[in-house]
């Protein structure tokens, strides 16, 4: 077992100095290491050798987006609930922010009453409603359960992606006049 341990280890820290997207320490233990053993004892190639051809960071489950930069800004056609619409991502924005229209076209349904938050817009202050989206999918990307703010038409025209969506990420970055999502 403590062998096992060891060669875990070893294999953590040759990993760990690689980029994110590439520590995938599974490519270096046999299926049964860390396992208690059972019969006869492991041999010392418990470490297996690197392929002869790179993989994919795909290969490990890591799921991307790339968003080009356009005019300026990060805009990118998202999935919200199962409907296609054009989200313009803002880092400044804490929370998703829909209008009143768009959310009728998820299926979310709101009264006045549920209009009880204040929030500050670019455009000063106004209410709006807490709503949570079921799913937000971009590219290869997909989040679950992610709060958003429905505003009225006249103070939003349009889509942002804001925190709520990108901390639920792995990592998101700007290299080369793109936003690289990562999940």
């Amino acid at each position: 077992m403590f062998k096992n341990l060891f060669i875990i280890c070893c294999a953590v820290l040759a990993v760990s100095g690689l980029p994110y997207y590439a520590q995938d320490i599974s490519a270096f233990l046999s299926p049964n290491a860390g396992l208690e053993e059972a019969t006869a004892p492991q041999v010392a190639a418990s470490v297996q050798p690197a392929p002869a051809r790179p993989v994919a960071h795909y290969a490990t489950g890591v799921r991307a987006a790339s968003i080009p930069l356009n005019n300026g800004q990060f805009s990118a056609d998202f999935q919200l609930n199962g409907r296609s619409v054009r989200g313009l991502v803002d880092t400044g924005a804490t929370y998703v922010a829909i209008n009143r229209t768009t959310a009728r076209t998820l299926g979310i349904a709101l009264s006045a009453t549920d209009f009880k938050h204040q929030v500050r817009t670019a455009n000063g202050l106004t209410n709006a409603a807490l709503v949570t989206i079921d799913r937000i999918h971009v590219g290869s990307i997909s989040v679950n359960g992610v709060e958003a703010f429905v505003l009225g038409d006249e103070a939003l025209s349009s889509t942002l992606i804001g925190m709520s969506f990108l901390s639920k990420l792995k990592s998101y970055r700007v290299a080369n006049n793109r936003l690289e999502l990562v999940n």
